[in-house]
């Protein structure tokens, strides 16, 4: 009896019925994956899966704070190719110490976040085509920065954030469960998080409701820029080298995450654990279609598929509500 009062109070749990369908449709793709390949559900592919997901899912959680306030930030692949880069030519070509190198690299993200968002709430210009603008040109300073090749021969401790792993655990995971609980306290528990949500749900209410909209924006696109920074820090370390073309359409995979995890393109709406469960289908997806060997055209076809949708259902969400 307890056990069923248990069973309906979580059923019943308007947090749990938010996200009920996303966690069926993930349990219900596990479960075909794992009945074409039987190394699925094996705690070294579960780990796997998590560790490919780390990127995705701390590009994802900084792609939120755009979205939220009804933008989007389609740099952010850029960006991790980027400060990826800047901080592997730092540590192996100047030979600064791995930690004030990740320093830089972390305020050269933000910097560039700062100039996106700067630009969008001075100028009005529409979030899709300033960062558009950015993203190309990131790209490009991308490839002058490794001069159009990789940078490799990565000291261990950088490999170490990338490859290694803490009681068996690889390393990338703890950076992604780190994040996910920075973000969630932000969002849920600070003045600024209320102050993120009401400017992406209404920009003139909470501007004359004294929140100085446009320094939000500034701000939630100086975060997106330093997750970004983090996560092509940590996908530099996970390959082994930095490459000009690292981060390419990673935009996309976070956009998607953040579409299928509930948050709102219109703004205002989206949770962590929604853009978590978001990431975590993803992960899954990419990760069944290799053990499927299904090739890789293919795959870009089925995630294509996923945005769109991932987007539909959003607005069809935003609507019923």
């Amino acid at each position: 009896m307890n056990n069923k009062n248990i069973f309906l109070k979580i059923w019943n749990n308007p947090n749990f019925k938010s996200y009920s369908g996303l966690i069926l449709v993930i349990i219900i793709v596990s479960a075909f994956i794992n009945f074409r390949s039987e190394n699925f559900l094996t705690p070294t592919n579960i780990l796997n899966v998590l560790r490919q997901i780390s990127v995705y899912g701390i590009l994802a959680c900084g792609m939120s704070f755009a979205m939220i306030t009804a933008g989007i930030d389609l740099t952010v692949g850029s960006v991790a190719g980027v400060c990826g880069a800047i901080v592997t030519k730092l540590v192996v070509e100047i030979s600064i110490p791995l930690f004030p190198a990740i320093v830089l690299g972390l305020i050269a993200g933000a910097f560039i976040g700062f100039i996106s968002g700067f630009l969008i709430s001075k100028t009005g210009i529409s979030p899709f085509i300033m960062t558009l603008g950015m993203q190309i040109s990131l790209r490009g300073i991308a490839y002058l920065v490794c001069n159009g090749k990789p940078i490799g021969n990565l000291p261990y401790n950088m490999l170490f954030l990338g490859l290694g792993d803490i009681f068996g655990i690889p390393v990338p995971i703890f950076f992604l469960i780190a994040v996910f609980i920075i973000v969630g306290v932000i969002l849920s528990k600070t003045s600024f998080g209320r102050s993120v949500y009401a400017v992406g749900g209404n920009y003139q209410a909470a501007h004359h409701s004294g929140i100085n909209s446009k320094k939000i924006i500034v701000l939630c696109y100086m975060i997106s820029g330093i997750l970004a920074a983090l996560a092509g820090i940590i996908l530099s370390a996970r390959n082994a080298s930095a490459q000009p073309t690292a981060g390419n359409t990673f935009e996309t995979e976070a956009i998607a995450a953040c579409a299928m995890g509930g948050v709102s393109f219109n703004g205002g709406k989206g949770a962590v654990i929604g853009i978590f469960f978001g990431t975590l289908l993803m992960g899954i997806i990419n990760n069944g279609m290799n053990l499927m060997y299904i090739s890789s055209y293919w795959q870009l076809v089925v995630k294509g598929l996923i945005i769109v949708l991932a987007v539909i259902y959003s607005i069809y969400n935003s609507k019923k509500k």
